[in-house]
């Protein structure tokens, strides 16, 4: 009995600290989009502000570009 009870508890942990990662993610994303919503309401263009904020979440190289390219257009 005293297995099954600490196998129980270290699963309970195990999934306690994947809802908590899951629940900050989807807190920081809608913190984002709130961001990013505010900015286009008050007539940002929405490429500009998704590069600003970094919406795609990597450094790919298409993203890349057409950030530098928005950048170079916008100077």
């Amino acid at each position: 009995m005293e297995e099954n009870s600490f196998w129980f508890r270290l699963w309970a942990l195990g999934a306690s600290i994947v809802i908590c990662c899951i629940a900050s993610c989807t807190v920081i994303s809608l913190d984002t989009r709130s961001k990013w919503d505010r900015a286009v309401t008050n007539g940002a263009d929405p490429m500009v502000v998704s590069c600003a904020l970094n919406l795609s979440g990597n450094d790919r190289t298409t993203d890349a570009i057409i950030c530098n390219n928005l950048a170079q257009n916008r100077k």
